[in-house]
């Protein structure tokens, strides 16, 4: 599928008649996405989202909700939900939620809701006011937090995920290029974050540790080398010693293969 960048709703317009192209909306305007259509929205742009539309907001993107539309927001993403609509928040997004809508919230995003709002916290730094409050429980044991990311490994070995730059660097300068097997040159389980190679149960929640990323790689690794954390800080990544071959991919957001680089 091929990425095209929409500054204007004329441009989204005709993106959308093209089943082979997945929008990505930049700049400061504002659009207006409905019926099946699934879009990306980047920088300051504003979106109202009804019907059953799909939105992926990065940055400082804005966005409206309604009916059954749904919503992952990450960084410091804004969003108003209304109707049915469902909202996933982490980073440091913040939520305004009303009527029946429903809100998953984790790392530091904050949700304001109504009284018939269904929120599930995932996470101590998570902030909700109002609402039906859900506190989630972490997974108490890597099983655990394999089936809550639909996790399945094969001859010891399981596809986890992180979140890089355009050059497939992380935030700490590691590099995740398709192909290679990084390793940590200071493993350590004594210690939750660093001394290792830190991943995801799936590139969504690796955005939230890394909203200003650009890409997402999957990356073999062995299961008996990962350390986990329940009661961590961070109980929705592990961290390990290394990649293993065939080493990293790049996958989309849903965590599919991009371009063959499995």
């Amino acid at each position: 599928m091929k990425i095209v960048k929409c500054n204007t709703q004329a441009e989204l317009d005709a993106a959308l008649k093209d089943p082979n192209i997945y929008p990505e909306l930049v700049g400061n305007e504002w659009f207006d996405v409905s019926g099946l259509a699934q879009v990306t929205a980047y920088d300051s742009v504003q979106v109202r989202a009804s019907d059953s539309a799909q939105v992926t907001a990065y940055g400082s993107a804005q966005v409206r909700a309604s009916d059954s539309a749904q919503v992952t927001a990450s960084g410091s993403a804004q969003v108003r939900a209304s109707d049915s609509a469902q909202v996933t928040a982490s980073g440091s997004a913040q939520v305004w939620a009303y009527g029946s809508a429903q809100v998953r919230a984790s790392d530091s995003a904050q949700v304001t809701a109504s009284k018939h709002v269904a929120v599930t916290k995932h996470g101590k730094k998570t902030r909700v006011k109002g609402g039906v409050q859900i506190d989630f429980k972490n997974p108490q044991n890597l099983d655990e937090w394999f089936d809550e990311y639909e996790l399945k490994a094969k001859s010891g070995i399981v596809i986890l995920y992180k979140a890089v730059g355009s050059d497939f660097r992380s935030e700490r300068g590691g590099d995740y290029t398709p192909g290679t097997t990084p390793e940590s040159d200071s493993w350590s389980t004594k210690e939750e974050c660093g001394h290792g190679l830190h991943f995801c149960g799936t590139p969504y929640h690796a955005l939230g540790i890394s909203p200003n990323a650009k890409r997402f790689v999957g990356c073999p690794v062995r299961v008996d080398s990962i350390a986990h954390w329940p009661d961590g800080d961070y109980p929705q990544k592990v961290k390990a010693p290394r990649v293993v071959k065939p080493g990293c991919f790049e996958v989309d957001l849903d965590g599919n293969p991009i371009g063959g680089s499995k």
